[in-house]
This record gives structure tokens, C-alpha cells and sequence, in this order.
């Protein structure tokens, strides 16, 4: 692998030095600003490059921030650990008994919410504590790493196919429906047969589907089942969790109505019920796959126009809420998906906003004249 190692430098070569060792001592390669060559493009670019083309980044935090004069505010360690978590590749090392800037404090505390997971490395105080924490968190790291691989193409016809197909000429009047599916790999048991048939797990997923977090009403009559090995739990409004063994979810979110006769989309809705799809996803994935057997995800989603016509903002809305002009693509079917298709697993925590923006874009694409 192509390992780089982000921190400060001035002052902190003896512990650079020794993660160094720690990489190569696994016959890892060394990726590292002291040798990148002279070049046209700033330091920063090529930094940034460093990290994208890496495999794995190693990140080192002592008591210095660094300099921040940058355009961001943000020193070069900070704006490659940003880089980093958005591909899900990075482990962390802090170190103990010192005492951290203001600026490194606040730095620390937004590595340690972003959850790196199993990957993440222990704390340390002297270079020879880094030394044996990086192998022994690069070690379990290549073991995790040595599974099946992902195999994107079949998590995209997973994904396809979770999201239902609805029944041209069909009128339902339970109102729009978010369909978000999500699809994970390498593909393995999640979830054992005899556990999915569990009543306490039903019950366990109910719970968390009617709290103030989750998407079902408790007012609602909710009915558990069992279908193909999947379990489904869904309430006569529409809204629905799916899940299988291998982990693979469908989750169909109600979309708040407009009001006033004539009953668009509203764009806003539409957003919150994708941040409730994603927020729900991610807190399922961690309740069921807590040592992140999955480490990619695929996703999917479609929306289900019953009684619903055309696109518009809130705003459109309040401004003209009894005439609309409708255009549909009628020319697109099946779902939506990102481009690329697979994300790392964990960018439904950290980056859940800008998913959010991207496959509302799509949406809008689609259902908007």
C-alpha cells in the first residue's frame, strides 16, 4: 500500500520518523512531503494530491496546530485529514501528556467525532509507542482489508432492485414516498438467519422507527414480516424498513404534502426525508455491523408520485399554491444513483450533507418540468 503520513513537521521529525519505520517494517511504501520534487503547483496541491493518491493515510496529532495563514484558515495536516475522511482511509494517532493549542484542541476533538471505527489507532506518547501503535493499527487494518472484494456491479443491481416497482395507473392516496436503497460490500452475512427471525430485534427496530430519530408514526399500526429472508416492517401510510442478512436496506420515507389544492413536490420535503433516510441508515449500519464488515455502499432512490404533481420550492409554492405547469421526464426510468455509484461506508456520517445535495439535484432533475 501507499501509505501518507500527515502532521506537523517542524519539531516533530523523531515521531515522523518513527511511523515511518512502522510502514516500512510491514513493506508498505512511504508517501511524505520531504520528498515530493519540485513542481509549478503550490505546496498545498500537491499535498492534497498525495493524500487522493494514497491508499491510507496516517495521521499524527501532537500539542502543535501548525501554520493556518492558508486561504481556508486550515493548517496543511487539517486540510489533509478533511481530504482524507471524505474517502474513508484514514487512522488516527494522538498523543497523551501534552498539553494541545487551542487551535489543535478543537482539531482533535473533530477527528475523534468523525469515528474512524476499528481502523482507528491508539494513543501514544513517546516515538516508540507510535512506532508499535501504527503497525499493530496497520496490521489489523490488512487483515480487515483481507476479505472478498467489493464488487461494485453487483451492488448496483442490489440496489436497483430493492427499490420497488410501481404499478402503472396505480392511484394510491397515502401521499409521495422516498425510496432509498442502500447496498454494501464486500458481500457477507450481516445478519444470521436464525437472528432476523428474532421478536426482540423486531421489536428493537420498531422502537428506534417510531422515536422522534426515526420516520414511522406511532400512531400508526406497524406489521413486522418476513419476506425472502428479508425482514419488513412497514405501516399503512407507506413507510417501510427493509433489511436482509447481507445487510442491504430499503428505507421508504414519507414526504411531507404540500398544502393548497394543487399538491407539488416541495423541494424542502423532499431534502428532509433523504436526511432522514441517510441519518437511519447509518445508525442501522452500526447496530447491526458494528465492527464494519461493509465497507462500501451503493445507493439508490426513487420517489413515488401518488397524488403528486410536478416539482417546486416552498417558496414557488406559497407564492402561486393553486396553478402549476407540469413537465416530467418521461423518458427516465429506474432510480437514481451517484456517479461513481460506491461510496466508503462511512460517508453516510460524514459526508450525509452533501449526499443530501446530490441526489436531491438528481431528484429534481427528474420530477421538475
Amino acid at each position: 500500500m501507499k501509505i501518507f503520513v500527515s502532521s506537523v513537521m517542524n519539531g516533530f521529525q523523531e515521531f515522523r520518523e518513527a511511523a515511518f519505520a512502522a510502514i516500512r517494517s510491514l513493506d508498505h511504501d512511504v508517501v511524505r512531503a520531504e520528498d515530493f520534487p519540485a513542481s509549478t503547483t503550490s505546496s498545498r496541491v500537491a499535498c492534497l494530491q498525495g493524500v487522493r493518491e494514497a491508499d491510507l493515510v496516517v495521521l499524527i496529532l501532537g500539542e502543535r496546530y501548525g501554520w493556518s495563514e492558508t486561504h481556508s484558515g486550515l493548517s496543511p495536516t487539517h486540510e489533509e485529514f478533511r481530504e482524507a475522511v471524505n474517502e474513508g482511509k484514514v487512522i488516527s494517532f494522538v498523543q497523551t501528556g501534552v498539553t494541545c493549542e487551542p487551535a489543535q484542541q478543537a482539531f482533535v476533538e473533530e477527528v475523534e467525532n468523525y469515528d474512524t471505527g476499528m481502523h482507528r489507532g491508539r494513543n501514544f506518547v513517546t516515538p516508540e509507542d507510535l512506532r508499535t501503535e501504527v503497525t499493530r493499527a496497520l496490521a489489523r487494518h490488512q487483515l480487515s482489508a483481507a476479505t472478498a472484494p467489493v464488487d461494485v456491479t453487483m451492488m448496483v443491481d442490489v440496489a436497483r432492485r430493492l427499490i420497488p416497482d410501481e404499478e402503472r395507473g396505480l392511484v394510491r392516496m397515502t401521499g409521495p414516498l422516498l425510496h432509498l436503497a442502500i447496498a454494501g460490500g464486500p458481500t457477507q452475512t450481516i445478519i444470521r438467519p436464525s437472528e432476523i427471525e428474532d421478536n426482540a430485534l423486531m421489536d428493537g427496530i420498531i422502537a428506534d422507527l417510531s422515536a422522534p430519530s426515526g420516520y414511522f408514526s406511532y400512531r400508526r399500526r406497524t406489521e413486522p414480516r418476513l419476506e425472502n429472508g428479508a425482514l419488513l416492517i412497514e405501516q399503512e401510510n407507506g413507510a417501510m424498513f427493509r433489511i436482509d442478512e447481507a445487510g442491504a436496506m430499503l428505507l421508504s420515507v414519507p414526504i411531507e404534502q404540500a398544502s393548497g389544492h394543487i399538491q407539488p413536490l416541495i423541494e424542502e420535503n423532499v431534502s428532509v426525508a433523504i436526511e432522514k433516510a441517510f441519518s437511519f441508515a447509518d445508525r442501522m449500519l452500526e447496530k447491526f455491523d458494528r465492527t464494519q464488515k461493509l465497507t462500501r455502499i451503493v445507493i439508490a432512490a426513487d420517489i413515488r408520485m401518488s397524488g403528486v404533481f410536478g416539482w417546486r420550492t416552498a417558496r414557488e409554492q406559497a407564492a402561486s399554491p393553486d396553478s402549476i405547469q407540469v413537465g416530467m421526464n418521461s423518458s427516465a426510468s429506474g432510480p437514481v444513483m451517484l456517479n461513481p455509484p460506491d461510496r466508503t461506508r462511512m460517508a453516510l456520517r460524514v459526508e450525509h450533507t452533501r449526499l443530501t445535495e446530490d441526489l436531491l439535484a438528481l431528484l429534481r432533475r427528474r420530477y421538475r418540468s
